[in-house]
């Protein structure tokens, strides 16, 4: 688990102190110690274009610290600096086939103490969420984009972070790239003398295809701010890596991580995702490394969406174009639901396949729009298209219960009276118990081979281990079933 914080001046050192719920002050695996924190900052000369690279701003500064060793689902506490606040948090889920948990999911957030008129929605989806977090147990936090909408200025960033600070210190909040956070235009900086640099994707060029609506709405942040302010997994880190490939993930522009019994995946619709591109060979990598007997859940989240309702031309015409790169794989590896935002509504579609709509689990996608987290709202034609099965033109957020490897509940929650708009149950078959078992059965077999002595036969029958895995599975952790079936050593106990 990480945790980042801003302090006031240079001359802060940062130490983060955690402990478990008996009070014992826990670091490193030594008691009553201290963690340092990494320490960053950014400055006007690191943004890519005006207005963002002209304000004269004090640097933030910046500290993170990530905590190791928790025991998965047990409670702890941390402070930072002299222990006030003292704030706490549940460790995360290891994988699990089975692990329920719930998580809520919203775009398009800003804050209200600069942007009133801008975001009229976003102290009341803190308020909200704030209320999700410490009395319905929801687990985390996924932002799909569009953030603070501060385009360069720090003191609206550090309004947005004191606005999600009330839960975000209480559970992941997880976060994706929007148009506010990096697009910018190039040829803005020749009144500066500096030379031009690679943005914080380390893109030399922003993306700008000619049948896109992409412009200078990050302020010519590109991606500077956001990156410092909120350190996504990368494999370099600690996060998850490919088994199977040497491409890298490039957080928070596109990562993935897991949790309970989901594999998530965060791309950028601000980068290029073409075949050929780096974004695309690290996504294709990474869609087909999701072990679905460990995390049959698989969801992506994005700025931009791909099925558009009415009016809204420009982003219909963009999502069209992500429907052409994107859906074929997509739907190849069995994604359950696509989360987005951008479009300032609600909008969710039926399980659908290239614009028709499936019956349940029948290879189709959900497809999810909340881009209605806190900006003012878009408007919405009453005549939609048919995969369209329900749209709304008021604030809100997603939240998703995941039941089970095979069951999950989507709700839309409105802002204004905190009932749930729209609701619907999906279901998936990617928790086949006996294909599993089957697959855990023959790594089980293999790893047996491979450790017999050298001239001996080890010949156990794959029905019989089989039918021993049918006990001993419902004992073993989810990164226990991935040691079996990626051929990783680790110590399996069972009772």
């Amino acid at each position: 688990m990480r945790v980042s914080w801003r302090t006031e001046g240079d001359g802060c050192k940062g130490h983060l102190h955690y402990a478990s719920d008996n009070g014992m002050l826990l670091s490193n695996g030594q008691l009553n110690q201290s963690v340092p924190a990494e320490e960053s900052t950014y400055t006007a000369d690191d943004m890519c274009s005006l207005p963002a690279m002209g304000y004269d701003f004090d640097p933030p500064h910046l500290h993170t610290v990530v905590m190791t060793d928790l025991v998965p689902g047990e409670q702890y506490k941390y402070w930072v600096g002299q222990h006030e606040p003292v704030w706490s948090f549940q460790a995360p889920l290891q994988p699990a086939p089975d692990a329920g948990f719930s998580f809520v999911v919203y775009g398009d957030m800003g804050e209200a103490d600069h942007k009133a008129a801008k975001s009229p929605g976003a102290d009341k989806t803190a308020e909200h969420v704030e209320r999700e977090v410490h009395e319905n147990g929801v687990d985390l936090v996924l932002h799909v984009g569009d953030i603070s909408y501060a385009n360069g200025v720090v003191k609206i960033w550090d309004a947005f972070m004191r606005c999600i600070e009330p839960y975000a210190s209480a559970v992941p909040y997880m976060i994706g790239i929007g148009n506010h956070e990096y697009d910018y235009k190039t040829g803005r900086e020749k009144s500066h003398k500096q030379k031009r640099h690679t943005d914080a994707s380390g893109s030399e060029e922003p993306y700008d295809p000619d049948w896109g609506n992409y412009g200078n709405d990050s302020g010519g942040e590109c991606g500077v701010a956001v990156a410092s302010r909120f350190t996504m997994p990368n494999a370099e880190a600690g996060g998850r890596r490919n088994r199977h490939s040497t491409v890298s993930s490039n957080a928070p522009f596109w990562y993935s991580f897991e949790y309970g019994s989901a594999h998530f995946t965060v791309i950028s619709t601000e980068h290029d995702i073409r075949k050929g591109s780096a974004q695309r060979e690290w996504l294709e990598a990474d869609l087909a490394d999701v072990d679905r007997c460990v995390t049959p859940w698989l969801f992506i989240g994005m700025h931009r969406p791909m099925y558009v309702p009415y009016p809204h031309k420009s982003n219909r015409i963009v999502g069209r174009h992500l429907q052409d790169i994107l859906e074929d794989l997509f739907l190849e590896r069995e994604v359950d639901m696509v989360m987005t935002g951008h479009v300032h509504l609600y909008a969710r579609t039926c399980s659908v396949r290239r614009d028709h709509c499936r019956k349940d689990d029948d290879g189709g996608i959900t497809h999810v729009t909340v881009g209605c987290g806190g900006h003012k709202l878009s408007d919405i034609e009453d005549d939609q298209k048919v995969w369209i099965a329900e749209a709304a033109s008021h604030h809100g957020y997603g939240r998703v219960t995941v039941e089970s490897g095979s069951t999950l509940l989507w709700e839309y929650v409105r802002n204004k009276d905190g009932r749930v708009h729209d609701s619907i149950r999906i279901s998936n078959s990617q928790l086949d118990r006996r294909r599993c078992n089957a697959a855990l059965a023959g790594a089980a077999v293999r790893n047996q081979t491979a450790a017999s002595p050298q001239g001996s036969t080890a010949e156990p029958q794959t029905a019989a281990a089989e039918e021993n895995l049918d006990s001993i599975l419902p004992q073993l952790s989810g990164s226990q079933r991935g040691a079996l079936l990626n051929g990783r050593e680790e110590s399996i106990a069972t009772a």
